[in-house]
């Protein structure tokens, strides 16, 4: 597909997902050393003093030079000065999170013994598990009728004894799974891409929506989660394919961007100018929601600096009328570089 760099395999592949379910579900507990082993060191007489003369010397030192604050603030007569600073200007805009899939499995209950649940394995399913795939799931908690259910719906040999465990634990239903195999999704996605679908809430439609766009390659399982937990339509992946931003930002950054508002003339503005490059997906969402222009980018950027400020600077500066002008005046007099924002605007608004 058009855009391959988004998308997940469909196959796990990263580790051997069985052999870690098997070495978890055969761990020893580990003993806990008891506190009153620890060897503690006993106080004395000796440190007891030298502590009280220390907190005693400190709060002196705090009363007599008027608390913390004196530290630091001295003006020439040595009197505390009250300086009033605006506070920096960040996270103008909350960015929405993409959904992530749910936390690794955790293990059921079988009410029968080990001995009697191999047995039951050995009669229903001969020959079908392994030794280590059997204590897997024993301990994994996955109860013979599970597995019975998983076979008359044909999807036991579809799946490893890890993801059988996996699909328990995670809740999924075998008539989740008779869907996305009527829909042929079932050979697409992974058994945890699975489970993270169904737990993240995402119907079979939306699927077959995002693959009559032509989109379900382009993104991963995470990114489909998330695209459908965070409202995005697929219409919005039209515009955003059409103007040839699909490829330029994260299933994150579109979610960022559909949720923020951020309209497409905003962003051919941007490109125009070639600002898309130059500022996060956040930032452009930042940027947007407080009305920074086009051409006070352009300003700050043929001046020399739009490097010289984050976006969240660049914000603080504009929403505060600080004009470029101003900018090269300090920079003429060597003081710019020694400057964050917040000098910058609090300079300003001193001589204005």
């Amino acid at each position: 597909m058009a855009n391959q760099q988004f998308r997940n395999s469909g196959k796990d592949s990263d580790f051997d997902l069985d052999e870690y379910i098997y070495e978890k579900s055969t761990e020893s507990s580990q003993d806990i050393f008891p506190e009153d082993d620890i060897d503690y060191p006993k106080p004395t007489a000796r440190r007891n003093v030298v502590a009280i003369l220390i907190f005693t010397t400190i709060a002196g030192i705090w009363f007599f030079t008027g608390g913390p604050a004196s530290f630091f603030i001295f003006d020439n007569n040595n009197e505390g000065v009250d300086i009033q600073v605006g506070d920096p200007i960040e996270n103008v805009f909350q960015i929405p999170q993409a959904p992530v899939p749910p936390p690794p499995p955790v293990s059921g209950e079988i009410s029968t013994g080990y001995l009697d649940y191999l047995q039951q394995i050995n009669e229903q399913f001969p020959n079908q598990f392994s030794s280590s795939a059997i204590q897997g799931l024993y301990n994994g908690g996955v109860p013979i009728e599970y597995l019975l259910v998983l076979e008359n719906g044909g999807f036991l040999d579809d799946f490893s004894y890890s993801g059988i465990i996996g699909l328990f634990n995670g809740g999924v239903p075998v008539e989740y799974l008779e869907q996305m195999n009527g829909a042929g999704y079932l050979d697409d996605f992974s058994y945890s891409a699975i489970i993270g679908l169904y737990n993240g809430g995402v119907p079979i439609t939306y699927l077959d929506l995002m693959n009559e766009a032509g989109y379900l390659d382009d993104f991963s399982y995470s990114g489909v989660i998330g695209l459908f937990n965070g409202g995005v339509p697929t219409t919005y992946l039209d515009q955003m394919n059409n103007a040839r931003y699909l490829n330029e930002f994260s299933y994150s950054g579109i979610i960022g961007l559909y949720n923020g508002g951020v309209t497409l003339d905003y962003l051919n503005q941007m490109s125009s100018a070639g600002y898309v490059d130059e500022f996060s997906y956040s930032g452009i969402i930042g940027l947007f929601n407080s009305g920074v222009t086009i051409n006070y980018l352009n300003e700050l950027n043929t001046a020399g600096f739009l490097d010289t400020f984050s976006y969240s600077g660049i914000i603080g500066l504009y929403s505060s009328d600080v004009p470029v002008e101003f900018l090269k005046i300090l920079d003429d007099r060597s003081l710019l570089v020694d400057m964050s924002y917040s000098d910058v605007i609090q300079a300003y608004n001193a001589d204005n």
